[in-house]
């Protein structure tokens, strides 16, 4: 599913791209990592970011039953989202991190492999989630985690995130609709 954008005359999502740092080489060389932690720095920019979310969210999924964050930064929007929505957080974490039985999920992303877990207890099969996250770049994060939402036999709604790169077509890897608030052209 294609990756949608903002419209193009907004102040406030102009504010939060003007945020957004860029980091050559890093963390390896070769990649430009884009760096969404200083809109976490800044209330503003945070109030912009959630709204936004909210309201798409509620728009296009009428019933969630939870939210679903990546880690790490998912963490800090997921529970922020959830208690709006009045709905649950779930983490998705690296491996070794969550106790208790686990369903896990190996997976290529930017720059290397790694794992994902999710434990088996935190959904209810046909819970309807929607995941949030800071970035999506190649869609191999999120790919990992629609496809551990579906072992666990939750339905994986729609995607939100603070950055796109729509120039990586991560989104169009995912299997369902990923809304990026901020879009960057490739190189940004």
């Amino acid at each position: 599913m294609a990756e949608t954008t903002a419209p193009a005359a907004d102040a406030g999502l102009d504010y939060v791209k003007s945020l957004i740092t860029s980091h050559e080489n890093f963390p390896i060389p070769g990649v430009l990592f884009q760096d969404a932690f200083p809109i976490f720095r800044d209330p503003v920019a945070m109030d912009i970011v959630l709204n936004r979310m909210l309201g798409l969210i509620t728009r296009t999924s009428p019933k969630i039953d939870a939210i679903v964050g990546l880690d790490a930064r998912g963490f800090l929007l997921g529970p922020l989202l959830s208690t709006h929505l009045h709905c649950s957080f779930v983490p998705i974490r690296k491996q070794g991190k969550l106790p208790g039985k686990c369903e896990s999920v190996t997976y290529e992303k930017e720059y290397g492999t790694d794992v994902f877990e999710i434990q088996m207890d935190a959904l209810k099969p046909g819970d309807k989630v929607v995941f949030v996250d800071d970035l999506i770049a190649t869609g191999g994060t999120l790919r990992a985690a629609t496809e551990l939402v579906r072992k666990v036999g939750a339905e994986p709604l729609l995607a939100t995130c603070i950055v796109g790169l729509p120039a990586l077509e991560g989104a169009t890897k995912v299997g369902i609709p990923v809304h990026a608030l901020v879009p960057l052209p490739s190189g940004c």
